[in-house]
């Protein structure tokens, strides 16, 4: 199975979603992270239970960065038309492992974001990356966002949480729905990031155009995106410099190298190991 399979197996977890099937059957999907329990690069501990079968708040906490203590708000239940209608909303179906290695990257290499605008693109009803980037780096501000209310207004929640604001370095964190392919970008925010995260947001091939628009539009001129995805690699190469690595950090590739050879059969690299890539803007 190759990476372009992997887009259309996760275009079967959407089908699946809407047909009202509950996500925790649908992550069970040979394409979802729940096959593949994760690289234990974040560890989860659950806090509390919002009433009976309500959203579940956890504890993240992070093996190799020991700082890290962030309460993130899981919502459970079934996945419908509804929330799904107009967006690509793979993300907040299940937490794939793009989102827990990008999360683990920026916290490895926290000091390039220092006195830096950030923001991750299409996080979902966590932005796990962005979350931990306001608790631990030294940012001049951070926005998280996604195309869904919903999922804003659990990043809402998770921000303004009591422990979390205590323990944030990061001062200015907010939130916003923010899509591509939805017009012109806002004014206040064109031209304003140093740094955009987008942990495998999309592989829709109908949106690649409209992501890489919104992506150059947010970025300063020496900005950087910094991605696991890498379906759109060609098209991108029109406005952007591109870079893209397999061995990108020591710790991670160890531990790919040790699962595929030791995972009992439920690693699939192709599904599981996201590529990294670099993008900074050509400048004319």
């Amino acid at each position: 199975m190759n990476r372009k399979e992997r887009a259309r197996q996760r275009w079967q977890i959407l089908k699946e979603a809407l047909s009202g099937r509950q996500s925790s059957d649908t992550c069970k999907h040979s394409a979802s992270v729940r096959r593949f329990s994760g690289y234990g690069l974040l560890n989860t501990t659950v806090q509390e239970v919002e009433g009976f079968k309500g959203a579940v708040w956890y504890r993240y906490t992070c093996p190799y960065q020991q700082d890290l203590q962030m309460n993130i708000r899981h919502l459970p239940g079934t996945i419908n038309a509804d929330t799904l209608l107009g967006f690509n909303n793979t993300g907040n179906v299940c937490v794939w492992p793009s989102e827990e290695i990008m999360a683990y990257y920026c916290l490895k290499n926290i000091e390039q974001f220092k006195n830096c605008n950030v923001c991750e693109l299409g996080g979902g009803m966590t932005c796990l990356a962005g979350i931990a980037m306001c608790m631990l780096s030294e940012a001049n501000n951070i926005l998280v966002t996604d195309g869904n209310e919903d999922s804003v207004l659990n990043l809402s929640k998770i921000i303004e949480n009591k422990e979390n604001k205590v323990s944030f370095k990061v001062e200015d964190c907010d939130t916003r729905v923010l899509r591509w392919g939805d017009g012109e970008l806002e004014q206040d925010l064109t031209n304003k990031y140093d740094f955009v995260l987008c942990a495998d947001c999309l592989f829709f091939e109908e949106g690649r155009e409209d992501l890489i628009k919104k992506v150059f539009n947010l970025l300063k001129d020496e900005g950087d995106l910094l991605s696991t995805f890498d379906d759109f690699v060609s098209l991108a190469k029109s406005v952007f410099n591109v870079e893209v690595m397999e061995n990108y950090d020591d710790t991670i590739w160890d531990l790919h190298c040790k699962l595929k050879t030791d995972a009992n059969g439920l690693y699939d690299e192709n599904i599981h190991y996201p590529l990294y890539m670099k993008l900074t803007k050509k400048l004319t």
